[in-house]
């Protein structure tokens, strides 16, 4: 009686372990091995698909997390972040990466998706990757057009007015009779130098040619 009392009880305790291995293990899947993604000028969104698919004991439930990562440092978002597993049946997930507008072609960058699975006291790790690949090149900005002249500016699209020149690169405002004001103030040095000088002249000649004043003896 004794023994088949404990040899029932070993059985109940052997069931879990022979059922499965009480160490659980994950496998990450993504769908597309790589995508391609015209460039732009704005953010742009990539959707990835994926399974994820665990082994563990049938006696134990197990609860995945995800999180996924991309080398250029983009933003990109699991989801969900998180499954619970009741049985070893596979379970799907999206992932979301954003690519910056402004991205030029002929870049590549690799997303990767991490994923770690626990169940009770034993865990296990995977990872799976994939591939985008910015193709083209970056069009122009949407608010430019023409040559810029006369047309819309980017940033802000406010137009710019060309303003005549006159002599030189002098714009016109800064232009009286046809002399920009620093030829103003040279002609005025110049004519204040002319009028000096014959100021003196005139000043000369009128001393040369005062008549000479001859004292008599009576004055003297």
């Amino acid at each position: 009686m004794r023994a088949l009392l404990l040899l029932s009880v070993l059985v109940l305790v052997s069931l879990p372990f022979s059922a499965a291995s009480p160490v659980p293990t994950i496998e990450i899947k993504i769908d597309q091995a790589s995508q391609r993604v015209n460039a732009s000028n704005t953010n742009q969104s990539v959707v990835f698909t994926g399974s994820v698919t665990i082994t563990k004991s049938a006696y134990l439930s197990a609860t995945v997390t995800l999180a996924g990562t991309v080398d250029k440092g983009w933003n990109s978002s699991v989801s969900p972040a998180t499954m619970t597993f009741t049985s070893t049946a596979p379970q799907t997930f999206t992932c979301t990466v954003t690519v910056p507008g402004g991205t030029p072609g002929a870049t590549d960058a690799q997303l990767t998706v991490d994923g770690t699975v626990v169940s009770g006291i034993f865990q296990d790790a995977g990872t799976a990757t994939s591939m985008i690949t910015i193709v083209g090149t970056l069009p122009p900005p949407a608010n430019q057009t023409g040559n810029g002249t006369g047309g819309t500016k980017p940033g802000g699209g406010s137009n710019t007015t060309v303003i005549p020149t006159g002599l030189g690169s002098t714009p016109v405002s800064d232009v009286i009779f046809g002399f920009s004001y620093l030829q103003w103030t040279i002609i005025g040095v110049v004519a204040v130098v002319v009028l000096v000088t014959a100021l003196a002249v005139v000043k000369v000649r009128r001393r040369k040619n005062a008549p000479l004043t001859v004292e008599s003896a009576e004055d003297r």
